[in-house]
C-alpha cells in the first residue's frame, strides 16, 4: 500500500498547494509522500529487468507534465525530472564498465544540473535515492534517511544549532516503510493510472483554479 498512500498524499498536497498556498500545515503531507515514492522506486529498480524502457517512459512523462506548469508556474520543473535523475544516478552506479571516478563525475554532474535548474529537492533527493539503493532491503535505511534529513534541513552549520524546517515531517513516512514488506509487492497499480495520474491531476487542478479565479 506504499504507492497508494504516496499518490493520495501527493494529491492532498497539490490541492492545498494550488488552492491554499499559504497554509503550511497541509504542505506537511508532501513530506510524507516523497520518501514513499523514493523507496518504492528503488525497490522496483532492484527487482525489475526492464530499466531502460522505464526511464524512457519517465522522460516522456516529465516533458508532458511540464506543459501545464508552463502556464501557471515560472522556473519550476516538475518532480518527474527529479525522478528521472534518480534513475539515471542508479544506472550510473550499476554500470560495470564505468570506473569509480567516472561514476563520481557523472553523478556529481547530475547533482549540479538538478541544483542549477532548481529541481524539486535536487541534491537532497538524489543523495536519498543513492542511499536507499545500497540499503533498500535493510530496516537501517530508515535511520540513514532520518539522519540525512536532519543534516540537510535541521542543522544550521553556520551557527551550530538545531533549527525547525518542515522537511522534518518526512520522518512520519518512515513508520509506514518500517511496517511494509520489503521484497513482496503488496499492491500493483494500473499501468496507465501509474504514469498519467501526475500530469492529469495537475492539469485538472490548475484548470479548476484558473476557472475559479
Amino acid at each position: 500500500m506504499v504507492i497508494i498512500i504516496a499518490f493520495l498524499t501527493m494529491l492532498i498536497d497539490h490541492i492545498w498547494m494550488i488552492f491554499f498556498p499559504y497554509n503550511e500545515y497541509f504542505r506537511i503531507i508532501w513530506r510524507i509522500s516523497f520518501p514513499l515514492f523514493a523507496w518504492w522506486i528503488v525497490r522496483w529498480f532492484k527487482l525489475t529487468k526492464n530499466k531502460n524502457n522505464y526511464i524512457k517512459r519517465i522522460f516522456i512523462l516529465a516533458v508532458i507534465s511540464q506543459i501545464p506548469l508552463f502556464f501557471f508556474i515560472e522556473n519550476f520543473y516538475n518532480v518527474c525530472f527529479t525522478l528521472l535523475f534518480w534513475l539515471l544516478s542508479l544506472l550510473i552506479i550499476e554500470e560495470k564498465n564505468l570506473k569509480i571516478y567516472f561514476k563520481f563525475f557523472f553523478i556529481s554532474l547530475l547533482l549540479f544540473i538538478s541544483n542549477y535548474f532548481n529541481f524539486d529537492y535536487s541534491i537532497y533527493w538524489i543523495l536519498t535515492i543513492i542511499l536507499l539503493y545500497f540499503t533498500w532491503d535493510k530496516k537501517i535505511s530508515i535511520i540513514y534517511f532520518f539522519l540525512l534529513t536532519i543534516l540537510f534541513y535541521n542543522i544550521d552549520f553556520n551557527n551550530l544549532k538545531i533549527v525547525y524546517n518542515i522537511q522534518i515531517y518526512a520522518i512520519f513516512a518512515l513508520i509506514i516503510l518500517y511496517l511494509t514488506p520489503i521484497r513482496k509487492y503488496d499492491f500493483k497499480l494500473n499501468f496507465y493510472f501509474k504514469y498519467w495520474f501526475y500530469p492529469v491531476h495537475l492539469s485538472v487542478l490548475y484548470l479548476i483554479h484558473f476557472l475559479i479565479k
